[in-house]
């Protein structure tokens, strides 16, 4: 007795890294398809409201986009609303988009046309691209814990990830190894270890990027509430002064972009906002690399014309450089239609393998006589409620984005295919993933019976 306890005591204790990759496939598994699921059609929710909305296509227009012209058509055609935020197309057969705030407080999408120089038309601001942004982001808010919530599953997306890689042996020898199989299970095992080995780039760039946006909610919710280095808000770390300038008379739109322009000849102006907290601010893309737009910014005194404030991307430290670079990395915008193309396939992909792994550990399971992760079918309907819980938020934000009438808040009005695609949206993902729930309910009850009738 006391020889076998020593022989077995010198054994190595390995981490059973397979256990560790099913346990987060079965109880984890429904909320990561829930973010990759959301995130890969965030990718191209730019283009589908571009589909789905005429008013936001024109035809071929000139590169040199006529900022003052097009506030001047605006001005005109919304005499007594507020023109809160200007952007120039962002492609040669796209429509400029203007936001406009109305006396009633109901914010629109104004879209002029380069072509014609004419409005196009108007719509709500929720747009199949906010919606995306809002649930893929944060849930919609989700009671104040959503963004927390999503940003924390990077942590078991990586996990997943890993513990994949430490129990699949070879895997850098299998990338072009696909085994069909004898049986369905052995045939979506193999797809599925497949898939996730042409994914790891992805996975590891989703997870890096996903710990940075936790890293950062953090630092802004229980720490120094920073979200910016310089800015005209107390959310910056060097907040700007105030230009000092109520009560005089500002400068022409035309005259303040034409000193932004001599300012700033290197800078293709992209985004104007002609009142943040009192100055007249502008951003665009330079000659640097993978940036966002407000990465190179100028902040001009309305009414004197003077350069308050102008940022250029290369004069970043190291933080606040990434900081401009993850959101181009984690949604794929950094090469147009075509990367935003590959992120939308290895989003689905994603997707898939967080649904796939949990049902396969299960099914596989079931012939065995002891079960490995009870609990299993309770998780997935936790997990099921968060979508389900984040429908009467989107009710209370459509009202919110509608404005005020009488004094009292009112439904936004959608354009119709932006409700079919997005309400579409929302009955195929709550399909599939009460499909998942109750084939793991039943694959756990069946499990449950066997083990009781042995």
């Amino acid at each position: 007795m006391l020889r076998d306890w020593k022989s077995s005591a010198k054994l190595p204790v390995k981490p059973n890294w397979f256990d560790w990759h099913s346990w987060i496939g079965v109880y984890l598994g429904l909320m990561l398809f829930s973010i990759c699921w959301s995130g890969a059609f965030a990718a191209l929710s730019s283009e589908i409201d571009w589909l789905l909305m005429p008013e936001s296509r024109t035809a071929t227009a000139d590169e040199n986009f006529d900022f003052s012209n097009a506030f001047s058509v605006v001005e005109r055609a919304y005499p007594g609303a507020k023109i809160e935020l200007a952007e120039a197309p962002v492609n040669k057969v796209s429509a400029a988009r203007f936001t406009v705030k109305e006396p009633g407080g109901a914010r629109l999408f104004v879209y002029f046309s380069p072509a014609t120089s004419e409005v196009s038309g108007s719509q709500s601001i929720f747009t199949v691209q906010r919606f995306f942004r809002e649930f893929h982001e944060a849930f919609f808010g989700l009671y104040g814990v959503g963004k927390f919530l999503v940003c924390l599953f990077a942590i078991p997306l990586f996990l997943s990830m890993f513990s994949a890689l430490c129990f699949f042996k070879r895997w850098w020898q299998r990338f072009f190894q696909l085994r069909l199989g004898r049986t369905k299970i052995s045939l979506w095992s193999n797809l599925h270890k497949f898939a996730g080995l042409w994914s790891l780039w992805f996975v590891l760039l989703m997870a890096f990027t996903g710990a940075w946006y936790l890293f950062e909610e953090a630092r802004y919710k229980l720490g120094d509430e920073k979200f910016a280095l310089v800015d005209a808000y107390p959310l910056a770390v060097h907040q700007l002064p105030g230009p000092g300038n109520k009560g005089l008379e500002k400068l022409p739109v035309g005259e303040l972009i034409e000193i932004a322009r001599q300012a700033r000849p290197d800078m293709h102006i992209t985004t104007i906002q002609p009142d943040r907290a009192g100055f007249f601010y502008v951003i665009g893309q330079s000659d640097d690399v993978l940036v966002r737009d407000r990465a190179n910014k100028l902040f001009i005194n309305p009414a004197s014309g003077e350069i308050e404030f102008n940022q250029y991307a290369e004069d970043l430290n190291t933080y606040w450089r990434w900081s401009e670079t993850v959101d181009i990395l984690h949604f794929g915008t950094f090469a147009g239609i075509a990367s935003k193309v590959v992120w939308f396939v290895f989003g689905l992909v994603l997707a898939g393998l967080s649904l796939s792994g949990g049902w396969l550990y299960v099914k596989k399971q079931q012939g065995k006589r002891s079960v490995k992760w009870p609990k299993a079918n309770f998780a997935a309907c936790v997990a099921l409620m968060v979508p389900i819980s984040v429908l009467p938020i989107v009710w209370v934000y459509l009202h919110r984005v509608g404005g005020k009438v009488d004094g009292e808040y009112v439904m936004v009005e959608l354009p119709d295919g932006v409700t079919v695609f997005i309400v579409s949206w929302a009955i195929v993902t709550l399909l599939i993933e009460l499909l998942w729930v109750i084939g793991i309910c039943r694959l756990s009850r069946a499990k449950n019976r066997k083990l009781h009738l042995a």
